[in-house]
C-alpha cells in the first residue's frame, strides 16, 4: 500500500473478501460436481460408534458442546477452527497447513465418512464441510445433518457431555480443489462489470445485511448486482430442518436464481 491506488485495490480486495466469506448457502437438488448430502437424524441414531464414521459438533457457540453433544462427537470451535487465525482480521478459510493440523485431533483420515451437525441450520457444519471439499476430502463421505441438534433433541435422541476419546490419525492434503471457490476478481470482473451477464451472485445473509442496516463487515450492504435469499429461508424455524425441495426451489426462482444459470454464492 505504497499509493492511493493500492490502498483503494487492498481496500477493494478485502472488502469482497469480508463479504465473500459471509455467504453462505447449500444447494441439494442443483450441483456443481460437489455432492455432500444430507442425512436424518434417525439414520444416525442407528449408526452410532459405526467404524469410519466421525461426528463433528460445530456449535455456533463453542461451550455448548460442554453441556451435551450427540453421543460420540468431536469438538470443533467455529472461531478457531474454521478460520485462518494468522490472518487478520481471521475470517477467511484456514491454511492447508492448519486443516492438516485439525484433522489428527479430530479423528479424522482420508477414509472417515464425517457427519457435521450445528444448532443454527446447518450454517458452521456446512462451512466446515466445504473447508473439507476444499482440501480434497471425498466429498462422498461428507454428510449434514438435516436439522442438527434441534431436531435430534425434538425426538428425544440421547446427548452426552462427555468428551469423545480420540486417537490421532495422519492427514495429508493431496489435492487443493480450486472449484470449491471464486476470487474477488472473478467477482468483480463477471458480475460488478458485466462480463458475463449470465452469472447470478448470491447473497445469502439477512436482509438487513445485505440492505447495509446492519454492518458486520468492512463495509455495510452488497457487492453490486447480487440477489438477495437468506440461507435460513430455507429451513424450517421448528426444527432446523430443510424444507421440501420445491419449496426451496419457488424460494430461490421467484428471485431468478434458477438452475440453468451459471452462478456464484
Amino acid at each position: 500500500m505504497l499509493n492511493s491506488t493500492n490502498h483503494y485495490k487492498e481496500g477493494t480486495m478485502q472488502y469482497f473478501k469480508v463479504v465473500l466469506s459471509s455467504i453462505v448457502v447449500v444447494f441439494f437438488w442443483v450441483s456443481n460436481g460437489f455432492a455432500i448430502s444430507l442425512v436424518e437424524a434417525e439414520w444416525l441414531k442407528k449408526e452410532l460408534g459405526g467404524k469410519n464414521i466421525r461426528i463433528v459438533d460445530v456449535s455456533s457457540n463453542p461451550d455448548t458442546y460442554d453441556k451435551g453433544h450427540v453421543p460420540g462427537a468431536v469438538k470443533v470451535n467455529k472461531n478457531l477452527d474454521l478460520a485462518d487465525t494468522s490472518s487478520v482480521p481471521p475470517n477467511h478459510y484456514p491454511t492447508k497447513e492448519q486443516f492438516e493440523k485439525l484433522m489428527p485431533w479430530l479423528g479424522i483420515d482420508k477414509d472417515t465418512i464425517v457427519v457435521a451437525y450445528d444448532d443454527k441450520f446447518g450454517l458452521f457444519a456446512s462451512r466446515f464441510l466445504v473447508i473439507m471439499e476444499l482440501y480434497g476430502h471425498d466429498n462422498e463421505k461428507l454428510k449434514l445433518l438435516n436439522g442438527g441438534t434441534v431436531r435430534w433433541k425434538a425426538l428425544g435422541y440421547p446427548m452426552n457431555k462427555e468428551h469423545a476419546v480420540v486417537t490421532p490419525t495422519k492427514y495429508k492434503v493431496a489435492t487443493v480443489r480450486q472449484d470449491v471457490f471464486v476470487n474477488w476478481s472473478d467477482i468483480y470482473r463477471d458480475v460488478v462489470l458485466g462480463g458475463r451477464p449470465e452469472i447470478t451472485l448470491l447473497d445469502s445473509r439477512p436482509a438487513a445485511e445485505y440492505e447495509g442496516k446492519d454492518i458486520r463487515s468492512i463495509r455495510g450492504g452488497h457487492i453490486p448486482g447480487a440477489v438477495n435469499v437468506t440461507g435460513t429461508d430455507s429451513n424450517s424455524k421448528e426444527d432446523h430442518r430443510f424444507k421440501p425441495v420445491a419449496d426451496i426451489k419457488n424460494i430461490y426462482e421467484t428471485t431468478g436464481v434458477t438452475a440453468d444459470k451459471a452462478r456464484y454464492d
